[in-house]
């Protein structure tokens, strides 16, 4: 703790506007760490880590300093070096989560929105909805990419089509369980794992399809069409919200919107004559 201040005094020959950089630099890191991992279940053990830093770290170091216990000093130091281990291991998940959106982030999505695919998904769903036997969760990729959700499903690259997405949903047919992830207006696999959200507010009551779709736009852009198994009511996920009970014209107007939004995210720049 000693020689984090003392470097920071000392610092290059930038003097007062490099020691100001570097605490620039050190707040950003750990306002980007509190963004990854807001929402998530590591941010109350974060909130607790802190009160424990600003107990542990600060105050009795403080003290232990002030009356000379060489001791509990040494100790305290030491852990802060251990304790760098120990925060790898408890946020695991959430460093994973972060990397894994970074990663995707920074990779080329150069697919072009297919205008009859909100139609296809939006009758796709009320027709499975109408059938009252089975539900459904149908993904729209959209800038960050899930491939590790891909990854644990089947591989199909079909284009899509309202039949072909009905076929899926159908009561003991192998892929019915799980979900559908379409990219670039092709289904791309079916039968795939969506991650479950933990936030229990906005879980209470919802099943486990309701639940891996709030997940996972928890975790990405993703659009995540749900068809409820037990009622028929056809739902949204986006951005880690849900709007539950949409009717054909509500879906239809909220997938528009937000596959044009992709869409010309997604469009190069005209350049200028």
């Amino acid at each position: 703790m000693d020689n984090f201040f003392q470097n920071l005094a000392n610092t290059s020959h930038l003097g007062v506007f490099g020691a100001m950089l570097e605490i620039i630099i050190i707040i950003t890191m750990i306002y980007m760490t509190f963004s990854a991992i807001k929402g998530t279940r590591g941010a109350g053990i974060a909130r607790g880590a802190v009160i424990c830093f600003v107990i542990l770290f600060i105050f009795i170091l403080f003290i232990a300093k002030m009356v000379e216990l060489r001791n509990v000093s040494w100790i305290l130091e030491n852990l802060v070096d251990v304790s760098l281990f120990g925060i790898v291991v408890i946020f695991q998940p959430e460093i994973r989560r972060m990397l894994i959106r970074i990663g995707e982030s920074a990779s080329q999505f150069a697919g072009k929105s297919d205008s009859n695919m909100e139609k296809e998904v939006v009758d796709a769903a009320f027709h499975i909805s109408k059938r009252s036997e089975v539900g459904a969760l149908i993904v729209i990729e959209r800038k960050t990419m899930v491939g590790t959700c891909i990854e644990s499903g089947v591989l199909l690259e079909a284009r899509l089509s309202t039949k072909l997405l009905t076929t899926i949903f159908t009561k003991n047919t192998p892929l019915h369980d799980g979900a559908v992830i379409i990219r670039a207006g092709k289904i791309v696999a079916a039968n795939c794992l969506l991650p479950l959200s933990e936030n229990v507010e906005v879980c209470k009551g919802m099943g486990t399809r309701h639940r891996a779709a709030l997940g996972l736009s928890e975790e990405v852009d993703a659009v995540v069409v749900i068809v409820s198994e037990e009622t028929g009511a056809v739902s949204i996920a986006i951005g880690g919200e849900i709007t539950l009970d949409l009717d054909y014209e509500g879906l239809t107007e909220v997938l528009e919107k937000e596959c044009k939004i992709t869409h010309n995210q997604n469009q190069p720049e005209k350049a200028e004559d």
